[in-house]
């Protein structure tokens, strides 16, 4: 288990108001029902957003963390889930280790016990994980895996849905020549693994920028609860893993609405 101090969501307030500052000019947020509803009802949460570009989980959090301590939810505690490569690369591991508040990668048997178990504490996951690295930051990649809704589901927990656009400008699509994506499997394995089949996919890697500031970030959250419940699994692994792949859909038919909202007002400007 982790032997990791989990820490407050005031703990990282004031860095992260603080970089919040620096990285927009401007800010919106909006969320149904109301944030200080949602915290004051719900002991966990799993909040799902969006990736854009690869950096953009840092305003992302950063915009929620500021917006939930306005609103009476200090004390709770965020546990983050990321890829493994992370904690495989020696200078982002301790990155890793913060976001996440564990000192390894849980498997997901360890993160349902323990998620289950933590009053105050919510699950942060950008679902479409590595995949923001092969595709254009405007557009939702596939997810890497609907397993956030099964521990949604497993534990009982609501989906707090988090869209958000202004950083996509923060990286750049480039088209890869297939002769190049041949070569990936002559790369170090644990970066042959990170790009894996996505990139001869997509043809499409995202090279993140040097951030500049923003003109304007906004986020829209709505709170989901899942259609599927604990007892709808069954016995059956596969039937089971069809219907949580089902809900996933509707978590990303929820995100691309949230989205398509956005980019309507701002056409609308």
């Amino acid at each position: 288990m982790s032997h990791v101090q989990t820490k407050p969501l005031a703990f990282f307030k004031p860095l992260l108001s603080q970089v919040m500052r620096l990285i927009a000019r401007k800010t919106r947020f909006r969320c149904r029902p109301g944030l200080a509803e949602i915290l004051a009802e719900n002991p966990r949460l799993v909040a799902v957003f969006n990736h854009s570009s690869p950096l953009s989980w840092l305003p992302a959090i950063s915009l929620l963390t500021t917006q939930a301590c306005a609103r009476g939810g200090g004390e709770r505690r965020p546990m983050g889930v990321m890829d493994r490569f992370f904690f495989s690369v020696p200078g982002l591991r301790r990155i890793a280790h913060q976001l996440t508040q564990t000192d390894h990668p849980l498997d997901f048997d360890e993160l349902v016990e323990k998620f289950k178990t933590s009053e105050g504490t919510d699950i942060v996951i950008f679902p479409e994980g590595s995949n923001c690295f092969f595709g254009h930051p405007s557009e939702m990649q596939a997810f890497r895996s609907p397993r956030f809704v099964e521990l949604a589901v497993r534990t009982s927990t609501p989906i707090l849905v988090c869209a958000h656009r202004g950083s996509e400008k923060w990286a750049t699509a480039v088209h890869v020549d297939p002769a190049i994506t041949s070569l990936v499997d002559y790369l170090p394995k644990v970066v042959a693994n990170f790009l894996g089949e996505r990139l001869r996919e997509t043809g499409l890697l995202t090279i993140p920028r040097i951030p500049s500031k923003l003109e304007y970030f906004e986020m829209v959250c709505e709170l989901y609860h899942p259609i599927l419940k604990a007892s709808d699994l069954g016995d059956d692994p596969s039937a089971a893993r069809e219907k949580i792949e089902q809900e996933a859909e509707r978590v990303r038919s929820k995100l691309e609405s949230l989205l398509a909202e956005i980019d309507a007002e701002e056409a609308h400007a």
